[in-house]
Protein backbone atom coordinates (compact mmCIF):
# COMPACT_ATOMS: atom_id res chain seq x y z
CA UNK A 1 0.00 0.00 0.00
CA UNK A 2 1.22 3.43 -0.77
CA UNK A 3 -0.41 6.39 0.93
CA UNK A 4 1.03 9.73 -0.10
CA UNK A 5 -0.21 13.00 1.27
CA UNK A 6 0.89 16.56 1.83
CA UNK A 7 1.47 18.17 5.19
CA UNK A 8 2.39 21.70 6.23
CA UNK A 9 3.83 20.46 9.51
CA UNK A 10 7.33 21.48 10.52
CA UNK A 11 7.68 19.12 13.50
CA UNK A 12 7.28 15.45 14.19
CA UNK A 13 6.35 13.55 17.32
CA UNK A 14 6.07 9.92 18.36
CA UNK A 15 3.76 8.99 21.21
CA UNK A 16 3.88 5.40 22.42
CA UNK A 17 1.41 4.26 25.06
CA UNK A 18 1.85 0.92 26.86
CA UNK A 19 3.94 -0.35 23.94
CA UNK A 20 0.68 -1.04 22.07
CA UNK A 21 -0.57 2.28 20.70
CA UNK A 22 1.71 4.47 18.58
CA UNK A 23 0.75 7.91 17.31
CA UNK A 24 3.03 9.47 14.70
CA UNK A 25 2.79 13.03 13.41
CA UNK A 26 4.73 14.48 10.49
CA UNK A 27 3.98 11.54 8.24
CA UNK A 28 4.60 12.26 4.56
CA UNK A 29 4.12 8.84 3.00
CA UNK A 30 3.59 5.23 3.98
CA UNK A 31 6.06 3.23 1.91
CA UNK A 32 4.86 -0.22 2.99
CA UNK A 33 3.07 -1.96 5.81
CA UNK A 34 2.26 -5.41 7.07
CA UNK A 35 1.55 -7.05 10.42
CA UNK A 36 5.24 -7.07 11.38
CA UNK A 37 6.69 -3.88 9.87
CA UNK A 38 5.67 -0.37 8.82
CA UNK A 39 8.03 1.70 6.67
CA UNK A 40 7.02 5.35 6.89
CA UNK A 41 8.50 8.40 5.19
CA UNK A 42 8.38 11.22 7.75
CA UNK A 43 9.59 14.79 8.01
CA UNK A 44 12.73 13.49 9.76
CA UNK A 45 13.46 10.60 7.40
CA UNK A 46 12.41 7.00 6.98
CA UNK A 47 10.94 5.49 10.16
CA UNK A 48 10.80 1.70 10.48
CA UNK A 49 8.39 0.36 13.10
CA UNK A 50 8.70 -3.35 13.88
CA UNK A 51 6.54 -5.56 16.04
CA UNK A 52 3.76 -8.12 15.92
CA UNK A 53 0.07 -7.89 15.07
CA UNK A 54 0.62 -4.34 13.77
CA UNK A 55 -2.31 -2.65 12.08
CA UNK A 56 -3.11 0.83 10.94
CA UNK A 57 -5.81 1.98 13.34
CA UNK A 58 -6.38 5.45 11.92
CA UNK A 59 -4.93 7.74 9.26
CA UNK A 60 -5.54 11.49 9.02
CA UNK A 61 -4.39 12.49 5.57
CA UNK A 62 -4.90 16.23 6.05
CA UNK A 63 -2.81 16.43 9.23
CA UNK A 64 -0.20 13.76 8.44
CA UNK A 65 -1.13 11.68 11.48
CA UNK A 66 -0.93 7.90 11.73
CA UNK A 67 -2.04 5.61 14.56
CA UNK A 68 -0.69 2.06 14.78
CA UNK A 69 -1.93 -0.65 17.17
CA UNK A 70 -0.13 -3.87 18.02
CA UNK A 71 2.94 -4.88 19.98
CA UNK A 72 5.73 -2.41 19.17
CA UNK A 73 9.20 -3.99 19.42
CA UNK A 74 11.33 -1.25 17.85
CA UNK A 75 11.32 2.09 16.09
CA UNK A 76 14.31 3.10 14.00
CA UNK A 77 15.10 6.08 11.78
CA UNK A 78 17.26 5.65 8.72
CA UNK A 79 18.50 8.19 6.21
CA UNK A 80 18.59 5.62 3.43
CA UNK A 81 15.75 6.09 0.94
CA UNK A 82 14.14 2.91 -0.34
CA UNK A 83 14.89 2.34 -4.00
CA UNK A 84 11.54 2.45 -5.74
CA UNK A 85 12.78 0.91 -8.98
CA UNK A 86 13.33 -2.44 -7.22
CA UNK A 87 9.80 -2.42 -5.84
CA UNK A 88 7.97 -2.27 -9.14
CA UNK A 89 7.65 -5.02 -11.70
CA UNK A 90 10.16 -3.66 -14.22
CA UNK A 91 12.67 -2.84 -11.49
CA UNK A 92 12.66 -6.48 -10.42
CA UNK A 93 12.91 -7.78 -13.99
CA UNK A 94 15.78 -5.45 -15.01
CA UNK A 95 18.01 -5.55 -11.90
Amino acid sequence: MNYDYKTDQKEQSLKLKNRNNLEISGVKKIESLNSEEFIINTLLGILIVKGSNLEMQQLDIDKGLLWINGTIDSMNYTNIEKKKEKNNFFGKVFK
